[in-house]
Order: structure tokens, then sequence, then C-alpha cells
């Protein structure tokens, strides 16, 4: 337990209560943690987070509605102090640090050990940021490469619009989980294709796949 601060608050948000449940049973026998929030989805958690105080939101990236970059763009524009430590089967390092860009203080993997990701929670209480281990190399050489691929070069919100396209989520749908107009995601279509120089959906689709993004 953190001396003269009680235990660290935790949100757990993932849209598989299985997983929250499990985590939540973990985290218990931990004497310094304890979950104060549970949610389905980011919007839930961003809601939530308005009458409840967490120290660390330990959250998901695909899920139904806001999840993904939205989910952190929307919490962290309310709470900017709010401290978000990714924790998502993506193993990408391009995701890590789109994540990280758009403001979470941690990206760990579901494959990691449920020690790992409590060791990240504390480290993250402490104002530390966290990768997962087996990211840590390859993020490193993405940081450091100013002539990345061109996906590197997008914003978190085109990026997270870009991983939408390229999974087949229509225009219209893209719209409705980010509250924006279809003219607005149509725009921001024709912006992505632009930035990676690509003309169709199909080649859209092809790109993320080559880049280990799907």
């Amino acid at each position: 337990m953190r001396e003269g601060r009680g235990p660290i608050r935790i949100g757990l948000v993932d849209d598989h209560a299985v997983v929250r449940d499990g985590y939540k049973r973990y985290i218990a026998l931990e004497s310094d943690l304890q979950v104060c929030l549970e949610a389905a989805t980011a919007e839930d958690a961003y809601l939530q987070l308005a009458n409840i105080r967490a120290d660390v939101l330990v959250m998901d990236l695909s899920m139904p509605g806001r999840g993904g970059l939205e989910g952190i763009r929307r919490i962290l524009a309310r709470y900017p102090t709010q401290a978000i430590l990714i924790f998502t089967m993506h193993e990408q390092a391009d995701r890590a640090l789109q994540c990280l860009r758009a403001g979470a203080r941690g990206y760990m993997t579901k494959t990691e050990s449920p020690d790992a990701l409590i060791d990240a929670i504390r480290q993250i209480a402490d104002g530390k940021t966290v990768v997962a281990q087996s990211l840590q190399a390859a993020l490193q050489v993405k940081q450091n490469d100013d002539q990345g691929s061109p996906h590197l070069a997008l914003t978190p919100r085109e990026f997270d619009i870009f991983l939408m396209l390229a999974d087949g989520v229509s225009i219209e749908d893209i719209g409705q989980r980010l509250q924006l107009g279809t003219k607005t995601v149509s725009n921001y279509q024709t912006l992505i294709r632009q930035k990676l120089d690509i003309h169709n959906a199909v080649d859209l689709y092809r790109y993320a796949v080559a880049h280990g993004l799907l």
C-alpha cells in the first residue's frame, strides 16, 4: 500500500465480463490495489469517472462504441490527468505508439502474465510509462524512425478511422461510433488515403494487412 495515500484505485474497462471478473479476483489478492470501477465500454467509464476517482484506468482497445484511440481521446479531453493503461490482445508496436501519442500511460498485452499487469499498474500509479516487454524493442525502433511507414504520421483519430476503414466498417457506422457526420468521416477517409498514397478500399485493406495491423 502506498504510504499515506491508501490503495491504488483501479477502473477495469473491458466488454467481456469474464475478463473483468478474473482480473478483479486477482487484484483482490493485492493489499495495495482496489477495483473501484467496472465498465463494459469506454463511454460507460467516461460517465462513471464523473463520480468515481480511479488512479489507473485499465482499458481494452476493441470494445463496442467509442473504443480504441477515440476512447482514450474522449476520456483525457475531460479528465486530462487520468492515467490510462491499455490492456489488449493487439501486439503491434504501431498500435502501442499511437496509444501513447494519444495520452495513454502504458500498453500491455493480454499475453503478459497477471503479475506483469499488476506491476504495470503500480508503476503507472507512480507516474511512470510502461510498455509490454515483448513490444519494447520494436516500439523503440518506431519512435526513432523519422522516415517510418506513412501510417505512423497519422494522428490518433486518423489512425483509429484508418483501422476501421481497413477492417471494412462503413462510413456510416464509423460516424455512429465516433458521433461524427458522414461528411466528416468521408473527409477523414480522403485525407488518410492521401497520406498513405492509397486510392481505394481494397488497397487500404492490403496496406493494413501488409503492416500487420489487422
